[in-house]
């Protein structure tokens, strides 16, 4: 990385000319030790000691926030290749330029920042409601409204978001270098668009069929039971296909996001130049799309028998019912059905469903 001198020389004309007025209400030995810690800095970087020299600079910025210091900081983070800290560090420094700063002081801090972005992406945040809570990633960006660019680094990244009374979600995308893209999240009411559960529920809990005498049931025949538990699996079956499809098309769409990027990137293929953890990561995505496919066509198939299953069973039952002349004390009988999801944990920590079971029991 080309270090810049004169960088440093046209913006200590800041600090060091023409200070700001919040310096003349700082304490005579801050402003002492702030002016120590620039100059120190400048020093560091001479000498090429980048480390050094972000150390003494963020630790000025710590003491006082100026467009000068953060310039500074953020060129000896650009010197490290440390691109997204640099673009936070020299778009602060823009925005709170002096009116005083001179066109060259201006361009300087411009010029950074432009070559830092182009090593980075840049999303432009919507999400609601409004006093959301969001993280990017490891950084903590407070609460909605997000009215600022803000810079990732290259890859996949993660959006969260989280807000009382609504449905915590997590946001995948994928960020190109030297992008810029709109991310647009819209938080569900938990109360009206709760998702599909997540972890092992029971559908029906041990509901009983009880009869205790002639008069309050039908006559005697074959148990409408079996129908029940054949309409139960169907309805079962239809859920959990429609859960995993979704899922496999939310998948597919990431991997065809991140497919489009590499292929931009020269391919995953023999001799193609893309990064391989990420085309690694292609596959994956991939053999997890194909096993929320075929879960999902599992289920709709069983599903899709117990209904005709179903059928039989109402009809046959009813069909001996209506021949049937005498009325029979019942037995107690009882039915449990319940379905499971099972969840596997992905490299990114997140969990997402994997396959299903259904367990049957009862008396009948």
């Amino acid at each position: 990385m080309r270090r810049s001198p004169l960088f440093l020389s046209v913006l200590a004309l800041a600090l060091l000319g023409h200070p700001p007025v919040s310096l003349a209400q700082t304490s005579a030995s801050e402003t002492a030790r702030v002016t120590q810690l620039f100059k120190n800095g400048k020093a560091a970087f001479s000498r090429n000691d980048m480390p050094e020299a972000e150390r003494l600079f963020a630790e000025a910025f710590a003491l006082r926030k100026s467009a000068d210091i953060a310039a500074n900081l953020g060129q000896s983070q650009l010197e490290q290749q440390k691109y997204r800290a640099a673009a936070e560090h020299f778009q602060w420094a823009l925005v709170n330029l002096l009116p005083s700063a001179s066109d060259a002081q201006r361009r300087a801090v411009e010029n950074g920042l432009a070559r830092a972005r182009a090593e980075v992406a840049v999303l432009r945040l919507d999400i609601k409601p409004d006093g959301s809570d969001v993280l990017v990633g490891e950084q903590n960006l407070g609460k909605t409204p997000i009215t600022g660019d803000v810079y990732v680094d290259p890859g996949e990244v993660i959006i969260s978001g989280k807000h009382d009374g609504f449905v915590a979600i997590d946001k995948r995308v994928m960020a190109a270098k030297g992008t810029e893209q709109a991310v647009e999240i819209a938080l569900a009411s938990k109360a009206v668009d709760a998702p599909p559960p997540t972890a092992p529920i029971p559908v029906a809990s041990e509901s009983a069929i009880t009869a205790t005498s002639p008069s309050d049931h039908p006559p005697a025949g074959k148990s409408l039971v079996p129908a029940f538990i054949a309409t139960g699996v169907a309805v079962a079956g239809g859920v959990v296909g429609l859960v995993f499809t979704v899922n496999a098309n939310s998948k597919e769409s990431d991997a065809d996001s991140l497919r489009d990027d590499l292929n931009g990137r020269g391919g995953c293929g023999d001799g193609g130049t893309a990064p391989s953890l990420q085309c690694a990561g292609l596959a994956d995505q991939r053999k997890s799309v194909d096993s929320s496919r075929n879960i999902a066509i599992g289920a709709f198939v069983v599903g899709g028998v117990a209904a005709l299953t179903a059928g039989y069973f109402y009809w046959d039952a009813l069909a001996h019912r209506s021949g049937s002349a005498a009325a029979q004390p019942r037995q107690k009988r009882s039915v449990a059905l319940t379905p499971s999801i099972d969840m596997t944990r992905s490299s990114d920590g997140r969990r997402a469903p994997d396959s299903f079971k259904l367990t049957l029991s009862g008396t009948f």
